[in-house]
């Protein structure tokens, strides 16, 4: 039928009036609902107002017919029912919108169209709606509480056995396991990597600088120059002598591989307040002068254009020199921090938690993760198994109970480890990768679930409506 048209689906340019919100399609079916109401009213009044010239005058008709010997019983035309309408008599959707329009340029709210018995009686059908989509989704049945409990005793057995295996969150550097800085084995291993890195490449030759740059051969056998911090007072720089690689950024073990590197190709050492100086190596290693990080890149691109192997040479450097700080006593600084918060990367380094502590730490809340989803997984994919067609309905609303007993159980897992963790008054114990999978299900599955309601509900609205329709399509032709 042409008149007709859904409510849009359309979120977009949407405008708040009265108790509802309405969407400009929506408001524009409002405005022609409106219209027919009025005309409605009008063709009512009209025909209340004729209908009694034409009782009277079919009773003078009737009486007429009888006097000359005639039954009228037997003229009468077909039903009012039986009478059908072309379809071509019907206006477009667009002809009546724009007749709506012109007629009410103002908004149109559902309060100037429903009484409040009518309201009522949408609300009540909306209601009942609800009431059975919860109905068909509750998982109050022995079958899906059986399942909720094995999931919520399984997660919390998990983040138990976790702890117990893998140990605590926090844990800091272990100086018994751990070299010193000068350790004779950490530079024997240097001495070997540069020499064989020597060997392979002792076909390249040396390819002196014509601009001072240093050679591919300095590059790999020369100290890295952030190791410095002499005379970086004089500058107003405080390096904290042996805590000084959690404020130069070549020790960072990620912004390390693009500023250390860097550092090394041009002789510098950058800070992570990003002030930059050029390390002076006569007599020995010092700061001797400000630059900063644009002539630093430049430098770098220029020197590796002479010679290629410079590159590579210095990533090399930079490897070297982070695997041999990696496992000594004071360890590599947590990455990146230092660039936000100095303090906080200092309170952390000065605790003896280093970059090593950290990748622990993400292996633990990995297998947290890993292992809540995985029995995520396990519990889904059994429960799917048992679906019963005519014991549990539509597979989606099946598809939602399973939602429901995982999202649950994972929120009473994450409540219990958090409430244990507040007992225990330690924050190491929290399971905090099962916490970020729990999460990570509140928005899917809540949002999986919303649309699965929001599909039911217009699919019965749509029933409700489906039927309407149909008994209007049998006044046309």
């Amino acid at each position: 039928m042409q008149f007709y048209k859904p409510l849009s689906r359309n979120y977009k340019n949407y405008k708040e009036m009265g108790k509802y919100t309405y969407s400009d399609s929506e408001q524009d079916m409002l405005k022609v609902l409106k219209l027919q109401e009025e005309d409605l009213e009008e063709l009512e009044k009209e025909t209340n107002h004729q209908s009694d010239d034409l009782t009277k005058l079919r009773k003078q008709t009737e009486a007429l017919l009888r006097k000359v010997g005639i039954n009228p019983a037997n003229i009468q035309g077909q039903p009012v029912e039986d009478i059908k309408i072309s379809q071509d008599e019907i206006p477009s959707w667009d002809s009546l919108v724009d007749k709506a329009q012109k007629k009410h340029p103002e908004d149109v709210i559902l309060e100037d169209l429903l009484s409040k018995e009518e309201f009522n009686y949408c609300i009540a059908e909306v209601q009942r709606i609800y009431d059975d989509f919860e109905r068909k989704t509750g998982i109050w049945n022995k079958k899906d509480m059986a399942f909720l409990i094995v999931a919520t005793a399984l997660q919390t057995l998990r983040w138990v056995l976790i702890q117990n295996l893998c140990g605590d969150l926090g844990q800091t550097i272990d100086s018994d396991s751990r070299l010193q800085h000068d350790d004779k084995s950490i530079k024997d291993d240097i001495k070997d990597a540069n020499t064989s890195f020597q060997e392979r490449f002792k076909g390249h030759g040396s390819h002196e600088s014509m601009k001072s740059y240093k050679s591919w051969q300095e590059i790999i056998f020369s100290s890295v120059p952030y190791d410095t911090s002499v005379h970086s007072g004089d500058f107003g720089e405080n390096l904290e002598g042996r805590y000084h690689r959690y404020k130069t950024l070549g020790h960072d073990p990620i912004l390390g591989w693009l500023f250390g590197t860097a550092n090394i190709i041009t002789d510098t050492c950058t800070l992570s307040n990003l002030n930059s100086y050029r390390i002076s190596r006569i007599p020995n290693p010092h700061f001797s002068e400000p630059t900063d990080l644009f002539t630093i890149f430049y430098e770098s691109f220029d020197s590796v254009k002479e010679d290629r192997l410079r590159l590579p040479a210095a990533v090399f450097a930079q490897y070297v020199h982070l695997k041999s700080d990696a496992f000594t006593k004071l360890g590599l600084p947590i990455p990146i921090i230092q660039v936000f918060s100095e303090s906080l990367a200092g309170d952390l380094y000065k605790n003896q938690y280093d970059s090593l502590c950290l990748l622990k730490d993400l292996a633990i809340v990995g297998s947290q993760a890993g292992f809540a989803i995985l029995i995520n997984m396990i519990i889904g994919l059994i429960h799917g198994l048992l679906y019963n067609p005519k014991k549990d309905g539509e597979r989606r609303l099946y598809e939602v109970r399973t939602r429901k007993i995982l999202l649950i159980s994972n929120a009473l897992s994450s409540a219990g480890n958090i409430v244990y963790s507040i007992i225990s008054q330690d924050w190491r114990k929290l399971d905090i990768g099962g916490i970020i999978v729990t999460i990570g299900r509140l928005f899917t599955d809540t949002k999986f679930i919303a649309r699965i309601k929001e599909e039911f509900i217009n699919q019965q609205l749509d029933k409700m409506l489906e039927k309407e329709i149909k008994e209007l399509d049998t006044y046309f032709v």
